[in-house]
């Protein structure tokens, strides 16, 4: 008798591990272009170890409920989905709580008629048929390519001025690296937003900024930007890799994080910190030992993209928004820790690297120019109720609360750098500019090539902005593109020669066509006509 209640226990166990295993891979569906295994690991330890541990626990104290416990769980990470599927009546959430609480109770009636080790083989197995037809299905789409080098020179070169300079990190100046997403350029400012930006340009130019107000970024989003950037080249090996019909962002996503600028200061004895937030790809950097969002503790940005994706299937956000602050008032006091931890970084006996991708100006816009937090965020989308208008002003207030915040930030390294003695390299970068209406109200289902010359000019309209050391800045120009930016730190830093890139804008047709690039470079400079589908 007890050995069969041991097996029954075990098998129960089992089915409440195949469950996790069929709700974690199943979350992966529509997520697999940016996926990577190690984004799975995590949940898929902690909901199975949890699992089991429960399923053993209730079968020794309350074997019912240990019985019904695998399709508890398969109902609870249901909630969404049957929500969803609901007609919007105002009670939809009731509605799917009494689906997720039906479900085990029917299991129960239908079980209470079948022998309980019986019933334990027939669930166990039906839930590990379950599982292993959903891992068949994802597990191989985990693994791809590894992404080519992307500049092949850069990666050379760089590495044999790193060499030559090694061991001399103490002389080094601190670098600090501020990605404000979408900060438009001085043009589109102008045109599209109604605003003159002239008195910040003034600002960084008489802190010693050479300033390119009417730069463009190289490529469209920042998954490629900040790839194409921080690894100093173009992308056109990932269409000789991938092809140009590929969605899959997770080899660019790759190439970012083990970008080579982080590598050779890292030789160079710089100690990198990675200030990310809730995007994955910046959100943590495993060779940065300093990860910083400014989240609080209890934020469930905290968590992974993937781990987030899990919890939203579920009612537990429902839970934990009764005891929580919202979470735009949350990103608000984040943005602001991150400009008060950027104002005290640095200045030690070790020189640092940091990268602060800054979701500022990028919606949700959740204050004003005075850095007052908004009761409501600001978004305009479709299915949102904010006015076009209304938006475009919203976004003029939050870029003029980053022009005075990161102002406040460079006054304070400035003043700091007095009496530490240790110099400076500032470099603030946009990745890419705002979205133009029609790709606000499209969401994700955009079309790149349809859009006019004066839209693609929105879209790759940025800020690009160096602070070098007077001694270091030599006769250099404003960079035109970002994809030249760290040559030109690299060749202040170490006196060696790498030679500037022709500065190139590249769109693509959609997010299924990721590297299927196409060169707008004269389209936006010489204003030939709208350019059409991109040629495959």
């Amino acid at each position: 008798m007890k050995n069969k209640r041991i097996t029954e226990s075990l098998l129960w166990a089992g089915a409440s591990l195949c469950a996790v295993l069929a709700i974690v891979f199943s979350s992966m569906q529509g997520n697999m272009d940016s996926l990577r295994l190690a984004d799975i690991v995590r949940p898929l330890v902690a909901l199975g170890s949890l699992a089991v541990v429960l399923t053993l626990l209730l079968m020794a104290v309350c074997p019912p409920l240990g019985r019904v416990f695998p399709a508890a769980m398969y109902g609870f990470f249901s909630f969404y989905g049957i929500k969803e599927l609901l007609p919007d009546f105002g009670y939809q959430h009731i509605v799917a709580y009494g689906a997720i609480v039906a479900n085990p109770l029917v299991l129960y009636r239908i079980l209470r008629g079948i022998n309980r080790l019986r019933a334990a083989i027939y669930v166990s197995a039906a839930s590990g048929a379950i599982a292993l037809t959903t891992c068949a299905v994802t597990v191989p789409a985990l693994f791809y390519d590894p992404p080519p080098v992307i500049d092949a020179g850069f990666l050379r070169e760089s590495l044999a001025a790193v060499t030559r300079h090694r061991g001399q990190a103490a002389a080094f100046p601190d670098i600090i690296y501020v990605v404000p997403d979408r900060y438009a350029n001085a043009a589109t400012l102008r045109r599209e937003f109604g605003m003159d930006n002239s008195a910040f340009y003034a600002a960084l130019r008489t802190r010693g900024f050479l300033v390119a107000e009417n730069a463009r970024s190289n490529y469209p989003k920042t998954f490629q930007s900040l790839a194409s950037t921080l690894n100093s080249g173009y992308l056109g090996n990932f269409t000789t890799s991938y092809g140009t019909e590929s969605g899959d962002k997770r080899p660019i996503y790759e190439a970012l994080e083990n970008n080579v600028v982080q590598d050779r200061l890292r030789k160079l004895g710089y100690q990198f910190h990675n200030y990310g937030n809730w995007w994955e790809p910046t959100r943590i950097n495993r060779w940065a030992p300093v990860n910083y969002q400014g989240h609080p503790l209890d934020s469930i940005n905290n968590l992974s993209e993937f781990e987030r994706t899990l919890m939203h299937k579920t009612p537990l956000l429902n839970v934990v928004r009764l005891f929580t602050d919202a979470e735009d008032k949350r990103e608000c006091r984040r943005i602001k820790r991150k400009f008060r931890r950027l104002e005290e970084v640095g200045n030690g006996p070790q020189p640092i690297f940091v990268l602060a991708h800054m979701l500022v100006p990028h919606s949700p816009i959740v204050m004003d120019a005075s850095g007052r937090c908004l009761d409501q965020p600001v978004i305009y989308a479709r299915g949102q109720t904010t006015a076009w208008p209304d938006f475009k002003a919203a976004y003029i207030e939050y870029l003029k609360y980053f022009n005075a915040a990161v102002l406040r930030v460079i006054d304070q390294q400035i003043k700091l750098r007095g009496r530490s003695g240790r110099k400076l390299v500032f470099v603030i970068q946009a990745d890419e500019g705002p979205f133009p209406k029609p790709m606000r109200e499209a969401l994700i289902d955009y079309d790149l090539s349809a859009l006019t010359q004066r839209q693609i000019s929105m879209k790759t309209g940025i800020l690009n902005a160096i602070l070098l050391p007077p001694e270091m800045a030599g006769d250099i120009a404003p960079p035109a593109t970002p994809v030249n930016n760290w040559r030109i730190v690299f060749n202040a830093l170490t006196g060696s020669k790498l030679q500037m890139l022709p500065h190139k804008v590249y769109i693509y047709p959609s997010e299924k066509n990721v590297y299927q690039f196409c060169d707008v470079t004269a389209l936006l400079t010489e204003g030939q006509t709208p350019l059409g589908p991109c040629p495959d």
